[in-house]
């Protein structure tokens, strides 16, 4: 199946796009304890089928990043395994934290509810860094050429790692836009890795990995 890689990014892509219209989005970081414990209340069976939806992506997108990591040479490959773990761990601890909030809402209490929301809510501003770290090597070898990756996913990374970089300011941000899991997170920043997984799909099914040219994994 030729096609497999794009069909691995489509398939993590359905299921984050998916698990958005679940529920809607939970309040932010300058709500109060209370309106987090009414939207568990409320929304506590979502929020759990979100968390299922979210680990159940974690098998695709392992796949697509262990398959765009045969065309990455060098230290390059070391840093975007680094880069994934970051990704793929930080995204199970997130989900860890919403679905434990959403687990038994009547007992919650707003002081922990806030508590562990304003942990939940770092997910993002932290992610970045990993993600720059796994999408970089990537869009490099894409520019460099010798990997039959198109520039353009080259280009398309180059923006994304701008933007990622700006938004490392949500770590040290506490309201509006900027703020800790707030819409350049979770719409902007999150919207853009969706393009980009979705690039990368694309452009690795038609491509041919390091390792079918005869390239050593270890080559520098």
């Amino acid at each position: 199946m030729k096609r497999w890689p794009l069909v691995a990014a489509s398939a993590y892509a359905i299921a984050v796009v998916v698990g958005l219209f679940v529920v809607p989005s939970p309040p932010d970081v300058t709500a109060s304890g209370a309106a987090l414990v009414e939207y568990y209340q409320v929304h506590g069976s979502g929020v759990r089928l979100v968390a299922w939806l979210g680990a159940v992506s974690l098998g695709p997108l392992a796949l697509l990043i262990a398959h765009l990591r045969t065309y990455v040479r060098g230290v390059g490959r070391d840093v975007m395994l680094l880069g994934a773990m970051g990704v793929m761990a930080s995204t199970a601890i997130w989900l860890w934290l919403g679905a434990g909030l959403a687990l038994h809402p009547s007992e919650l209490r707003p002081d922990t509810a806030r508590a562990i929301a304003n942990v939940a809510a770092y997910f993002g501003p932290v992610l970045t860094v990993a993600v720059i770290m796994l999408v970089t090597p990537v869009g490099m070898s894409a520019w460099r050429g010798g990997t039959r990756l198109p520039r353009w996913l080259g280009a398309i990374t180059a923006v994304f790692v701008v933007e990622q970089s700006l938004e490392t300011v949500t770590i040290v941000s506490t309201s509006g836009f900027t703020a800790p899991g707030g819409a350049m997170n979770l719409t902007l920043g999150a919207g853009l890795f969706l393009v980009w997984i979705l690039a990368a799909g694309i452009a690795s099914t038609s491509g041919r990995p390091n390792d079918q040219l005869g390239l050593s994994n270890t080559a520098t």
